[in-house]
């Protein structure tokens, strides 16, 4: 327990002395958000959604390439204070708040610039919206850490881990699409829950992947 509770007060410092980082993510989704507004004004329900993803896609992936991308000196270090899975998961941790953080933001910014579609013009509507594209953010933050880690042991190379991760993305994408066009639609929250728990599985499959691999694939 005192190894976890180091670990993640060391995560949380390194958050806090990369400020600049996590502004730089809020700043991404702001300006990314309004080259969106300036070419799609009024977009479609389906465009909405699928510009909405593409920012935060690339969100989580700058932002799982950054969390992993460390000097030797200190994954040296790192490996004497816990295991591959231990730091996978804290990193894991990390990158999915990081993550979180820029999809509210991207999903504050869309509802301002563009508005909800009619479809979804309600508050029960928003939050069916905001938990789907929470969990779908959290999915692809967990698929992009998994393969970060083992991108990073081969020279931190960014188009390895984009490379490593088409096989789990896309199936997360496919289940995180589903789960937030049927909130769009603002269908049932029956209708809603099995795409709901697809995302709460992908969510949990690359840290249980990594648990099992990082032993043997992330080593000094």
């Amino acid at each position: 327990m005192n190894r976890w509770l180091l670990l993640g007060r060391w995560a949380l410092q390194a958050d806090l002395r990369n400020r600049r980082q996590s502004l730089q993510f809020i700043m991404f989704t702001a300006v990314s958000t309004y080259l969106v507004y300036t070419m799609v004004p009024a977009p479609s329900p389906s465009v909405w959604l699928a510009l909405l993803w593409v920012v935060v896609l690339f969100s989580a992936m700058q932002s799982a390439f950054r969390a992993f991308h460390e000097p030797d000196s200190l994954w040296a270090y790192l490996n004497q204070l816990a295991s591959p899975a231990e730091l996978l998961w804290i990193k894991s941790t990390q990158v999915v708040a990081n993550t979180a953080a820029t999809a509210s933001a991207a999903l504050v910014l869309f509802c301002l610039f563009f508005g909800l579609p009619p479809s979804a013009d309600s508050l029960n509507a928003l939050l069916k919206i905001a938990v789907s594209i929470l969990l779908g953010s959290m999915a692809l933050a967990t698929t992009m850490s998994f393969t970060s880690g083992l991108a990073s042991r081969a020279g931190a190379n960014p188009t390895l881990m984009a490379t490593l991760s088409i096989p789990l993305l896309l199936p997360t994408v496919l289940v995180a699409r589903r789960a937030s066009s049927l909130a769009l639609a603002n269908q049932d929250w029956a209708e809603l829950a099995l795409p709901l728990f697809g995302e709460l599985a992908m969510l949990g499959l690359p840290l249980a992947l990594g648990s099992l691999l990082m032993p043997y694939l992330w080593k000094q």
